[in-house]
């Protein structure tokens, strides 16, 4: 079952400040998508923008899962997720400092039923679509990075979809744990740990399976010791070890 949000409201509602401002536009500027729009551009949207603090487990959007908005992480990390007819949670992918959500919400036509819960506390910048949309309309060789960034998603959901049709469990969740190693890997002196809070109940929820079969899959990789996992913190103590295992026929 999805985990119900903390609180529906962000922590903070308060008027924005000039601190707001600037950290609304240093967001964007290091944004995947908005770093290469000309100043001009992302000060239009630093403007109209919104920013919003929220604490682990609280639903973004929750005022209005249908709003027509953007939303880029200034901090923490951001939870993309749906949930089946039968109540069943899955994990579409975590978002970090830099990235950007929601961007399909630029169509005209029903948003897609995603979830957005803070994974870890979190400041949000809030777009609205429609700003979005002026600024592109004036500068229409922008869109050339919504295409990009379009076609990056696709290829990773194809990727995905290709590793669920044609590898077994143990290679999808070796191929997960390296990916997250990819963006959120920081060396310390027990290996490469994950800067971010994953519960098995997470992984169970990207890969689709139940939680007692990640738990089997983890330890027979702790017994090996490529890893290590406890508390939600995973720590990879042998990545070529890793590595190699999706090389595997």
């Amino acid at each position: 079952m999805i985990r119900e949000p903390v609180a529906d409201t962000p922590r903070s509602e308060r008027p924005m400040t000039g601190t707001d401002r600037e950290l609304i536009d240093r967001t964007l500027r290091w944004n995947e998508l908005f770093r290469h729009w000309p100043d001009e551009a992302r000060v239009r949207l630093v403007r109209e923008a919104r920013l919003r603090a929220y604490d682990r487990r609280t639903q973004v959007l929750a005022h209005d899962r249908q709003a027509r908005e953007m939303l880029a992480v200034a901090s923490g990390c951001l939870e993309v997720g749906c949930v089946d007819a039968e109540g069943r949670r899955y994990l579409h992918g975590l978002l970090g400092a830099g990235h950007i959500a929601a961007v399909v919400r630029l169509l005209d036509d029903e948003p897609l039923p995603y979830h957005y819960h803070a994974h870890e506390d979190s400041v949000i910048v809030h777009l609205a679509c429609s700003s979005v949309l002026s600024v592109l309309a004036e500068h229409p060789q922008l869109w050339r990075e919504v295409a990009r960034m379009g076609l990056q998603r696709h290829r990773y959901s194809l990727q995905t979809l290709h590793e669920k049709a044609l590898n077994g469990i143990p290679q999808r969740l070796v191929v997960t744990l390296l990916r997250l190693a990819d963006y959120y890997g920081v060396t310390d002196s027990e290996g490469l740990a994950l800067g971010v809070r994953l519960s098995q109940h997470d992984l169970a929820a990207m890969l689709g399976v139940s939680r007692q079969t990640i738990n089997r899959e983890l330890g027979l990789l702790i017994e090996q010791g490529i890893l290590d996992a406890s508390y939600s913190r995973i720590v990879i103590k042998d990545l070529a070890r890793l590595k190699a295992l999706v090389q595997l026929p």
